[in-house]
């Protein structure tokens, strides 16, 4: 057996054994370690890198301070590391060569990496070691990659062939400044509480995603040290880094986040104050509407409007709080979608039974807005049900586009990243080119996020 006979056995059988390792690792029978993704910490505790991720505050203050601090900081430095690049690719001789220097590059994206950067590699090794990936790991995985490859071009740039010089520092920074913006977006635009359910089923899906895509980077690494051409080794590490660096779901971070955003402040435009972006969810699924007897003989328009569109309108007597109650437990036990409108001066108990609970106030003083209500709407705004089934679906709709934007990026760059094309057309995917895409993929979530402030929710649309 010749030397790189052995020498390929020995890396197949070694990704073999890693590929076991890691599907046990996240796939086992034992039930991953669940950890609330909102865990509060005492005001009296100062915030620290991992709170902007991993923890959120009563008085969130402090933490979306440090958070915004760290999102200055790496948007500045990356665009120092990312502009030189791009004119560098345009207009070759516009740009001084120390301005694209590797030493200078590694200076200027480290306090990315390492300040900017600590909430998402805290939150995604902290979830990877619970066995719950999520979006934060795998960004961690891929800006760890492109840095420490950056670095290994700044210690041996002479070994390496010419076209593997490119160090990609600007790579990290750009997925690191784009992660910290949707987190940004979170904790400014949607409320505090809960968490945003379909984003729960985005985090699902990474807990499959990242295991399968850190698989692939680890077959790629394989295939092209066993098949790629020399130097073998260096190019495979390339390719590898290069499907992590392009599996970074900086657009998915933000399809939820964007649209809800731009959801809310439509709502407040048509006098609704969305209060839980669950509600924002599941009123796009609303089946019958229960009506407080006192509202009812003011919103007889707004009935037969909700009626007309196949909703089953009831009005009950929420002074009665259990047989309110009753009622509104036996419609959800049929398995509808309860909404739940009164005037906020109901027990707690009738709101809490129901699966959205509005209600209709004046909120001159926010502060005594009505407790476990999900929808504040203005006291003559009996139409309100209807505006929030609108708004629900053409969001929902909005955030799908999205999400389904930013799996297909996923689904066609990283077979790109893997080098698919390479033995039929030579040609590989440049990091640089991923990274441009993954810019214009989040500019699309945007430009799509914000086609719903123009969503009309009191007529045709």
């Amino acid at each position: 057996m010749s030397l790189n006979l052995f020498i390929a056995v020995a890396c197949v059988v070694a990704a073999i054994l890693l590929t076991i390792a890691t599907v046990r690792f996240f796939f086992s029978a034992r039930k991953p370690q669940v950890q609330d993704a909102f865990k509060d910490q005492p005001a009296d505790v100062r915030a620290s890198a991992g709170d902007t991720l991993r923890t959120r505050r009563s008085d969130n203050r402090e933490s979306i301070a440090l958070l915004t601090r760290q999102l200055v900081v790496s948007a500045i430095l990356t665009l120092l590391v990312l502009l030189p690049a791009l004119v560098r690719v345009l207009y070759p001789n516009v740009v001084p060569d120390w301005m694209v220097d590797p030493w200078v590059q590694a200076i200027i994206i480290t306090p990315v990496m390492f300040y900017s950067g600590a909430p998402i590699h805290i939150d995604g090794w902290d979830a990877l070691l619970r066995r719950m990936p999520n979006m934060n790991s795998l960004a961690s995985i891929g800006t760890i990659a492109a840095y420490a490859y950056g670095i290994l071009v700044c210690l041996f740039e002479s070994a390496l062939p010419q076209a593997m010089r490119e160090p990609y520092f600007e790579v990290t920074g750009v997925i690191i400044t784009l992660v910290l913006f949707a987190r940004w977006a979170v904790d400014m635009w949607l409320p505090r509480r809960p968490a945003f359910p379909l984003q729960e089923r985005v985090d699902r899906v990474s807990r499959v995603w990242v295991p399968i895509t850190i698989l692939i980077a680890l077959w790629t690494f394989i295939c092209w040290l066993i098949f790629g051409p020399q130097p073998s080794f260096t190019r495979a590490l390339l390719m590898g880094v290069s499907v992590l660096i392009i599996a970074c779901p900086a657009a998915l971070g933000w399809a939820a986040p964007l649209s809800a955003g731009a959801a809310l402040d439509d709502a407040q435009r048509y006098g609704l104050t969305v209060r839980t972006t669950s509600a924002l969810q599941q009123a796009k699924d609303t089946s019958a509407v229960l009506v407080a007897r006192e509202l009812a003989p003011s919103a007889e328009q707004a009935i037969a409007q909700l009626s007309g569109t196949g909703v089953a309108v009831a009005k009950v007597d929420a002074r009665r709080t259990d047989e309110a109650v009753r009622a509104l437990t036996e419609r959800r036990a049929n398995g509808a979608t309860v909404m739940f409108i009164g005037d906020g001066s109901e027990d707690v108990r009738v709101r809490d039974a129901a699966n959205i609970a509005v209600a209709c106030v004046a909120l001159d003083n926010p502060e005594a807005a009505p407790i476990h209500a999900d929808v504040i709407a203005a006291p003559t705004d009996y139409a309100c049900a209807l505006k929030l089934i609108r708004l629900s679906k053409a969001t929902m709709r909005n955030i799908c586009e999205n999400l389904w934007w930013a799996f297909i990026f996923n689904l066609v760059g990283i077979p790109l990243a893997a080098g698919v094309l390479y033995p039929f057309t030579g040609w590989v995917l440049n990091p640089m080119l991923a990274c441009v895409a993954m810019i214009l993929s989040s500019i699309c979530v945007v430009l799509n996020a914000v086609r719903l402030r123009h969503c009309k929710l009191d007529g045709a649309w």
